[in-house]
């Protein structure tokens, strides 16, 4: 079945009337609710890390090697992930400070370049790992535009692009490299090289097993389930990405969702506005 989805509260639309300074309110809060899912997933990334370097230790001590390296590289895996994450949150914290700057003072014109610069970059490492996020981001940031525009700050704003672009910068960096410290604070080294080879050093009992087919495949699990609201935010992406139509088949399978929660998600969109199905 495939639905035409032909109304979207855009923030743009609903805060086109808002004055100045309750606009950049609004603003701050959409990024501090942004801040708190990307605290929830850096937590459910290192618990998830705990889980994995607790098995690769238990794998090493019992010598096998082989789990172990497969561990340690979903360990190695998450770790890439929750810096992204980590410096994101850094980053956003930064434009939070500068938003209330701007609400403070009323120096739009100074300010607003940098921001607009940082959370662009934040949106595009933000898309493969939280895409809901980065969808939310990319809202915000046209609501920002809207507010730049209905100020009559877009040609000075583009005037300043370059340094606006080398601060945004610089904050990037400095961001990721207190990630890149906090995690080596956070997360344990891990037991076993994730880039070692399971086959160079497996004893040969193992390799005979395996030209046996006698081997077992290692289990690792997979990540938890995604809750109702993290679902209806990731079908209210896809929706958008889509251009307001859904075939149900190919959303669950892109997804990874089963129909049934999805259709429960649109549901939901329907009851809160957000969506109307034709």
């Amino acid at each position: 079945m495939t639905w035409k989805i032909f109304s979207f509260r855009v923030g743009k639309d609903l805060f086109s009337r808002m004055p100045l300074k309750e606009r950049i309110a609004q603003a701050i809060f959409r990024f501090e609710t942004q801040l708190s899912r990307l605290e929830q997933t850096a937590s459910r990334l290192q618990q998830r890390d705990r889980e994995m370097f607790e098995r690769c230790i238990g794998a090493r001590a019992q010598g096998d090697v082989a789990h172990a390296v497969i561990y340690a590289n979903e360990c190695a895996e998450i770790r890439k992930m929750a810096k992204i994450v980590l410096s994101s949150q850094l980053a956003l914290e930064r434009v939070v400070l500068r938003l209330k700057t701007i609400e403070e003072v009323g120096d739009i014109l100074t300010h607003l370049g940098p921001v607009l610069s940082i959370v662009k970059e934040t949106k595009g490492k933000l898309t493969s790992v939280i895409p809901e996020v980065s969808s939310e981001l990319e809202e915000i940031t046209e609501f920002l535009n809207g507010t730049a525009e209905e100020a009559g700050l877009t040609p000075e704003i583009n005037t300043n692009f370059e340094a606006s672009s080398e601060e945004a910068k610089r904050v990037l960096e400095e961001a990721s490299a207190i990630a890149e410290q906090k995690l080596k604070e956070t997360y344990p080294d891990l037991p076993v090289p994730p880039e070692e080879e399971a086959e160079t050093v497996k004893p040969p009992e193992a390799e005979a097993l395996t030209e046996a087919g006698e081997a077992e495949t290692p289990e690792v699990e997979s990540p938890p389930a995604p809750s109702p609201e993290e679902v209806k935010e990731m079908l209210y992406a896809y929706l958008k990405q889509h251009g307001g139509e859904l075939t149900l088949p190919q959303c669950c399978q892109e997804l990874n969702v089963p129909r049934e929660v999805v259709s429960e998600a649109l549901e939901l969109l329907q009851q809160e506005g957000k969506i109307k199905l034709q």
